[in-house]
Order: structure tokens, then sequence, then C-alpha cells
């Protein structure tokens, strides 16, 4: 079956351009493969599990297979812990074996770890959030980085592109979740260094704020009103995020038609930080 490229405009054709995308086996990563490859782009997904994601039905086919089966782009998956310096040679190893190049970097792999009043967390469970959350998207850029400026530039100047999905949690006190919002926090500040050093070399380098994104894992919980009364209260849209609508955004960036954005921090939730 035909990708979707002949439909889509040109500042959305990423036809030729190889996406790595982490965390690619369900939620807003596998939405985020999707949307890329909908437009074109080839894709590395990496996650910690090959096997069927949960809150898939059984038949539901892995990411990799579905974007090859659907959109007719070359597709790997690299099992791997995305902390670890070794996945990260494994999957640059992927990308040049398959394509020779890497276009788009998506750090989307993250985990919210210990919920509750920070002076009752162990030094273990901060460093957890701090290393998946922090220090394995420091890894993927620095994988990514020396490929991306070897490339040639596109009409744009563009040479590559590394979008980071952060949390609009990074902007407010969310309650008990410190390890988590210092550690978002970090990827903002990160990103904003980031386009500085490499925007005169090619390179744009941006940022995803979702709010509270509805998943597989969690939709029918968010369904039920008496959850995140609060967050429901605040937002001026008041509703849920949905995966579909992440990976709109990170095409966006992803795409000819944001080359002017480098170091843009694109907050999609629904006003709640601006209420």
């Amino acid at each position: 079956m035909p990708h979707a490229v002949a439909t889509a405009s040109a500042p959305y054709d990423l036809s030729g351009r190889t996406a790595i995308v982490t965390g690619s086996s369900t939620g807003n990563g596998r939405a985020i493969a999707v949307a890329l490859a909908q437009c074109g782009a080839d894709i590395i997904g990496v996650d910690l599990h090959p096997g069927q994601p949960k809150g898939f039905e059984e038949d539901a086919p892995h990411t990799h297979d579905l974007v090859q089966r659907d959109y007719g782009v070359k597709s790997a998956f690299v099992q791997g812990d995305v902390t670890l310096e070794e996945t990260w040679e494994k999957v640059m190893r992927t990308a040049l074996e398959m394509t020779g190049r890497v276009d788009i970097l998506v750090n989307n792999a993250g985990i919210l770890g210990k919920v509750g009043p920070v002076h009752e967390a162990t030094l273990a469970q901060w460093q957890l959030v701090m290393n998946i959350n922090v220090n394995a998207v420091f890894l993927g850029i620095r994988a990514v980085i020396p490929t991306m400026l070897a490339q040639e530039s596109r009409s744009g100047g563009v040479r590559g592109t590394i979008i980071t999905i952060s949390s609009n949690a990074a902007y407010h006190g969310a309650p008990e979740k410190a390890p988590y919002c210092a550690s978002k926090g970090a990827l903002i500040s990160m990103n904003r260094a980031l386009a500085v050093d490499y925007g005169r070399q090619g390179i744009k380098c941006v940022i995803v704020s979702p709010g509270i994104i509805a998943t597989a894992l969690n939709a029918q919980e968010l369904a039920d009103p008496s959850r995140c009364q609060n967050y429901r209260s605040q937002t001026p849209w008041p509703r849920f995020g949905r995966v579909d609508e992440v990976g709109s955004a990170v095409l966006f960036l992803a795409s000819d038609a944001s080359d002017y954005c480098n170091g843009t921090d694109l907050a999609m939730d629904a006003g709640y930080i601006q209420a």
C-alpha cells in the first residue's frame, strides 16, 4: 500500500528522510511513528519491549510492521535501554545500514517515576527518573549529531531535526511529582542551549510539551469525570489530549513547514499553563 505522501502538501513530505523514535511501541511514540511514516519518513523504532504492546488488541501489528505495511516505508526495530550507550550504538548502526542517514530524532521515551512527597523519595528513585528522562536524551542527541552535521542541508538550511518530548509539568507545580517536573524542565533548558549551539550548523532543536494525553493504557481511567478534577477545572478547553494530536505536533516540527522554529517549545495542553 503506498504511503500518504501523494496527498500530503509539499512542506510535510518527508520522503527520503529517516526518523528515530524512542518509546515507539505504544502511546505517543507509536502515534509519532505513524504520523511521520504517513508522510514518507523511514522509521527506526526504539523500545525496551519488542512484544505485543499492552493496551492493544492481540492482533494489532507492532509499530515497525504497521508503518511498513500501511505506508510502504522502510522500518526497523531496535530493542534496548535508551539509557545505555550500547543501545545508541546499535540504533546508529541500524539507521546507517538501512538508509545511510538520520534526519529526525524524536526523544519520546520517558517515565513518571516516583509520585509522592520528595522527602520520601530515595536517591535511586530520583536517579531513575533523571536517567531515563534526561540522560537518555543526552545520549540520543550525542549519537545523532555527528551524522546530521555530515549531511547536506535541505533547501531551508536544515541538516537534521531533534524533537524532544517534555511536559507542561515543567511549567507548573504538579503535585507530588518533583522528580518528573525537574527532569522535564531540564529538557527545556537543554533544548535552548542546543538551539544556540547547533542552529547555525543546520540542526533544528525543538520541544513538544503536552498536558495529559489519553493513551491506550490510561484512556479508561481518564474517562472517569472524578479523575484529575483540578486539571479539568483549570483547563480552558477541558478535555485530555489524544496521541494522534501529539503525532501531528511532532510532524509539523519535523517538516519543512516549521524550519524557522529553532528553539521552539510547543505547548499542547489546551491552555492549562496559561490559566
